[in-house]
């Protein structure tokens, strides 16, 4: 299957041939209701084990053509840029990544967009799903909520399903208006009965060269957020020759490399504990401060200021101020 390019029905008949998620079947079926009754859904995951394809297999159940049906919308954004929707006869399709810095704007454009189509459509209904929703613009998600209210005053029913590898970073106000589900990665088994062929016991794996010095030239490449979190903790440590603006420029630098925030933080706490710095004396105060770091950073406007306080915080701890 070529990425991107396959149509819904190749997904669903993939599905159908090998299901990955078997075990979430049962679950699936128990949150499927009738659409105009239909709860949110977030597909919780690790990436590349098949969430967008058991959310088209969840979509099928409410498509009165079991997704054949397939167009795109091509959507003219302030005539500087068209953007490019794929859209069945009842879900339309965001991906949240390819939004950009004008992310809220489009979105606002392409939401009322889809609600002037469903108010023309017969049965005012239909389900959004987003991609990629841990890629979100935080301009967008903190406004994202309001999206999701009911639209009764114009009698449409409107459903998203969102799909993301990580839950840590949504704001409560969208967590309680959806039925989070989640999927495991697919045991060694799984792929070995896929892709049928599995890996020759006899080989001699200390004598393969040529990809360990692939991956010996290239680490960096490999772990990009490890050069900017080795940085943090290095001002973290030579706390005497920290300046602000540096701190603030390496903080900057996460955002702008769009690195996972939650892994970044705990690549740095995870440190202190190998060497000792963070101990039993004074573990329970950082994790205690951590929960409500990451309960304002999630929900509030300027992530970066929490963000500041919470490396501070831990200079604080660790050189004993």
């Amino acid at each position: 299957m070529k990425y991107l390019e396959s149509k819904f029905e190749d997904y669903i008949n993939s599905c159908k041939n090998i299901n990955l998620h078997k075990d979430c079947q049962d679950v699936l079926k128990l949150v499927s209701k009738p659409i105009d009754k239909q709860n949110n859904l977030i597909f919780y995951g690790p990436s590349g084990i098949g969430k967008y394809t058991q959310a088209l297999n969840f979509i099928k159940q409410f498509s009165k053509t079991n997704l054949k049906y397939e167009r795109k919308i091509n959507f003219n954004f302030q005539n500087k840029k068209t953007y490019v929707f794929k859209i069945s006869d009842i879900h339309y399709e965001v991906d949240m990544e390819l939004l950009g810095c004008n992310a809220k704007l489009l979105w606002n454009d392409f939401f009322y967009h889809i609600i002037d189509i469903l108010s023309a459509s017969p049965d005012h209904t239909g389900i959004i799903l987003c991609k990629n929703f841990h890629k979100i613009h935080s301009e967008l998600l903190d406004i994202f909520y309001s999206y999701m209210q009911t639209l009764s005053h114009k009698n449409i029913k409107l459903i998203y399903i969102l799909i993301t590898e990580d839950i840590g970073f949504i704001p409560t106000n969208i967590l309680n208006r959806c039925q989070i589900i989640p999927f495991k990665r697919p045991t060694k088994q799984s792929y070995k009965k896929i892709t049928g062929k599995t890996l020759n016991k006899n080989y001699d794996i200390s004598k393969i060269i040529n990809i360990k010095n692939i991956k010996s030239n290239i680490q960096q490449l490999q772990q990009p957020n490890k050069i900017i979190v080795n940085k943090i903790i290095n001002s973290i440590v030579n706390y005497d020759e920290l300046k602000f603006m540096t701190l603030r420029e390496q903080i900057y630098e996460m955002f702008i490399y769009q690195l996972n925030i939650n892994y970044c933080m705990w690549e740095i706490i995870k440190h202190f504990i190998e060497t000792k710095q963070i101990n039993n004396n004074n573990i329970k105060l950082v994790f205690d401060r951590m929960f409500i770091f990451f309960k304002y950073y999630n929900n509030n406007y300027r992530p970066i200021y929490h963000l500041e306080g919470f490396l501070y915080y831990l200079c604080k701890i660790i050189h004993g101020l």
